[in-house]
């Protein structure tokens, strides 16, 4: 059995629009692909001068789910006969103590060997015929609905009593720090590259759509993500919907110029190798997804329905994961380059017996007496007559 409701379908479809859109001005003004795996890395590490545009984005992400969330709650439905707009805590702490670490590091970890999560890889790799982005999103949907699957079907699920507190207050406090930290990233800017000034701006109105695409859509609520990954008598296709639909928008934006309006290219992974590091991050990803229920974008907008499982333990280990994803992938590459360089056994023996195969000259000329050497001399003293 499916379960079906029509009005949900369609707020799938409005709010998969409005990710299509955010992604789509990003990528045809600066030529940016949107993935939040890697802006979220590259906030962590501060990495500029990327950084302080990166940060308003995700501050507009938050923004917007602080009103949406602020309007309806977990009481309201955005559409009369629609679902809730906000699942009940309750349906959060499912996750569990123990889930919230083990969902983030391997969200974390595989994003990063990976290179992309649902946003990066789905909605704008998928658009660009990428093949790297099929294999990954191939990959992290199949392990997603594999885990999810039996999580939900075989393992009993945890009830921990989520903590009480003033959620509209929590929504405020949101709402004014996203607001008050993009004012003081758009002062930063101005004082290093006030050129950059622009960046920001986009960034933020980029940030805001894709927060309320998140919102409208669904994606902020666990209960359709595991609805969708998890097979059973009650499987939610909501999510098909939340993907088709930005990818579709994507797939003739991402093609209308030949280069962004405000840069000079555009800037798309270059990298078309299929190894086994996209492939097992996007599994390892997948398992995190399929036992979280979240990836980096949707954990970021649900700071406004504050709980310590999601916005504490998962965010810190995914970003604990993404480092550790970083270092091991360096110790990998530079075994590689080691292994490449160090000599093969074939090759050391053979170049041992060239060495045996060489007279030891310097050993026979210790052991010749100085008079022998003498006598082995030419004589080039002239005869006199």
């Amino acid at each position: 059995m499916v379960f079906w409701n029509g009005t949900d379908i369609g707020l799938a479809v409005i709010g998969g629009a409005l990710i299509g859109i955010a992604t789509s001005l990003h990528y045809v003004v600066k030529g940016r692909v949107t993935g939040f795996s890697g802006i979220l890395y590259s906030i962590a590490t501060y990495d500029l001068p990327s950084f302080f545009w990166k940060v308003s984005l995700m501050m507009g992400v938050i923004m917007a789910s602080s009103i949406f969330y602020l309007a309806f709650g977990t009481e309201k439905a955005i559409i009369d006969g629609g679902t809730h707009a906000y699942d009940d805590l309750s349906v959060l702490t499912q996750i569990g103590w123990g889930g919230a670490i083990v969902a983030g590091f391997c969200v974390g970890f595989g994003t990063k060997m990976g290179n992309g999560c649902t946003s990066g890889h789905g909605v704008c790799g998928l658009p660009r015929l990428a093949p790297r982005s099929i294999v990954a999103v191939c990959c992290f949907m199949g392990m997603g609905m594999l885990t999810a699957s039996i999580k939900e079907n075989f393992i009993p699920l945890e009830h921990p009593e989520p903590i009480d507190y003033d959620h509209e207050a929590c929504a405020i406090t949101t709402l004014v720090l996203s607001f008050v930290i993009i004012l003081v990233m758009a002062g930063f800017q101005f004082v290093k590259k006030r050129e950059l000034m622009l960046d920001l701006a986009i960034a933020t109105v980029v940030g805001f759509i894709f927060g309320l695409g998140l919102a409208i859509s669904g994606m902020v609520k666990r209960s359709k993500i595991i609805g969708f990954l998890a097979i059973n008598e009650r499987w939610d296709p909501t999510l098909i919907f939340v993907m088709v639909t930005p990818v579709v928008i994507n797939f003739f934006a991402f093609r209308a110029k030949e280069k962004p309006y405000l840069n000079k290219k555009y800037e798309i992974p270059t990298n078309n190798v299929i190894d086994w590091k996209l492939v097992c991050g996007a599994m390892i990803f997948g398992f995190g997804w399929g036992v979280g229920g979240f990836c980096p974008g949707p954990a970021f907008a649900l700071f406004p329905q504050f709980t310590v499982h999601i916005n504490v333990l998962f965010m810190l280990t995914l970003v604990m994961g993404q480092l550790s994803a970083n270092y091991f992938v360096k110790w990998v590459d530079e075994r590689k380059k080691y292994d490449q360089i160090k000599p093969q056994p074939e090759q050391q023996s053979k170049e041992q017996q060239q060495k045996d195969q060489i007279p030891d000259i310097s050993k026979q000329q210790l052991a010749e007496t100085p008079s022998d050497r003498k006598n082995d001399a030419p004589d080039n003293t002239a005869k006199i007559n």
